[in-house]
């Protein structure tokens, strides 16, 4: 079902799909595996969904062994009463519903987002119905300031104009942060003003708690940099930087050090030779056209 749409149910509102990126168990697929999943939530202040942050990270991860999935969650007016929330928690589940099927592990479901879809990924592990066992997040943000020429994504997560401080406090995440909370993975930079309120105070948080997490903080860069690399670079403020684009690689080290690493049970390299030997070209049962074969 590589690149299947899911659409979500219509009481979620009709423009929300989930793209899946699961390939087909086969016989150079071990189905014995059980694979982690990944649910991909792009940035976009919850006015929209950023591309660069969502299939190329699918595929980023795809590549590396994990099953992935791309919530394009509710943005705009849509996004009121905080229904990306919903939304992401109804994808976790259906996941772990379909877990036996997808060949999924269902306690290894991760959130990884960036920027508001880093404040989406985090609040799925401390407010959703059903949580992740994990959390990536990059360049997060961690709240809905009430603050003039701030104060957007507060307006549209409560759906109205005349938003309020005790608004606000719904939205801001850290102070929820407990000792259930799920392990998380943060990547920033010093440069990126939002580092300070976002991503350091997590760890921060967590650290206090005595929470797994793991905090890198490059130096360089502003905010919004995805991959950071050629696939994700749009020739402006997304831009290549190798120091940044190793978050990545370390995320999959991280959740390998969190799940543990799959465990592959076939010592075989090939199936080639099995697949000769059902097709009868090894024992001289071929009957199929060419009377070399008979």
């Amino acid at each position: 079902m590589l690149g299947c749409p899911v659409y979500i149910p219509s009481s979620y509102g009709a423009k929300i799909r989930v793209d899946c990126y699961v390939p087909h168990v086969s016989r150079e697929i071990d189905p014995q595996v059980k694979r982690p999943a990944i649910v991909v939530c792009p940035g976009g202040g919850y006015v929209y969904c950023a591309r660069s942050e969502g299939e190329p990270v699918a595929m980023a991860y795809a590549a590396r062994g994990f099953h992935t999935f791309v919530l394009r969650y509710s943005t705009g007016h849509d996004a009121a009463g905080f229904a990306p929330l919903k939304e992401v928690s109804w994808v976790i589940g259906y996941i772990r519903e379909h877990a036996e099927e997808w060949n999924i592990d269902p306690e290894k479901i991760v959130t990884c987002g960036f920027s508001a879809g880093g404040h989406l990924a985090l609040s799925s592990g401390l407010l959703a119905e059903n949580k992740p066992n994990a959390m990536i997040l990059g360049y997060p943000a961690t709240s809905a300031p009430n603050m003039p020429g701030m104060n957007f994504m507060l307006k549209l997560l409560e759906g109205k104009n005349d938003v309020t401080d005790e608004d606000a406090k719904k939205y801001d995440l850290v102070p929820q942060i407990t000792k259930d909370a799920p392990p998380v993975f943060l990547a920033a930079t010093a440069e990126d003003l939002l580092t300070t309120y976002g991503a350091l105070p997590v760890a921060k948080a967590y650290s206090d708690l005595g929470r797994q997490y793991e905090l890198h903080v490059f130096q360089f860069g502003p905010h919004g940099y995805s991959l950071a690399n050629e696939v994700t670079a749009d020739g402006s403020f997304q831009v290549i930087d190798t120091a940044f684009a190793q978050w990545q690689d370390l995320s999959v080290q991280w959740l390998h050090r969190v799940f543990g690493k799959p465990v592959f049970t076939d010592k075989s390299t090939s199936k080639m030779a099995q697949i000769m030997k059902d097709m009868g070209l090894l024992d001289g049962t071929y009957k199929g056209k060419g009377a070399e074969f008979a």
